[in-house]
């Protein structure tokens, strides 16, 4: 699972630093943006699914609670990363089977709590 999510957190920042370079190409931009858009949406549904099944496992007791809010906390950041690049590319509606937790008001709620906090704390919301 740690490799699964060493190579989603690598995606997640290959499209981050991808996106300009993608956006700079012009007419072709609409094919390329689409197409993007579609990776990123099935992206944003593989992370809700990874984040339902660590629910899953969590629920189940397979994992320690440490492992679930660290492996949670990288899955939530690849989410809103996701989400963040679709609003870029001007898909801007939360998806129907978006978990709660992670609808837009949901993360940036979390995030201004997170600035004002400093930083320094780390997301321990665990009930999603």
């Amino acid at each position: 699972m740690a490799i699964t999510l060493g190579a989603l957190v690598a995606l997640v920042s290959l499209v981050v630093i991808a996106t300009p370079f993608i956006r700079r190409s012009g007419a072709a931009l609409s094919e390329q943006q689409s197409g993007e858009v579609d990776r990123l949406t099935k992206l944003r549904g593989d992370l809700y699914d990874q984040i339902g099944q660590l629910q899953a496992d969590h629920g189940a007791n397979t994992i320690t609670d440490e492992e679930y809010r660290d492996q949670l906390l990288e899955l939530r950041v690849g989410a809103a990363e996701t989400i963040r690049l679709l609003d870029q590319l001007g898909q801007e509606d939360d998806p129907q089977d978006a978990p709660v937790s992670l609808t837009r008001e949901a993360l940036e709620e979390e995030i201004a709590a997170l600035r004002a906090a400093g930083g320094a704390g780390r997301c321990t919301k665990t009930d999603e």
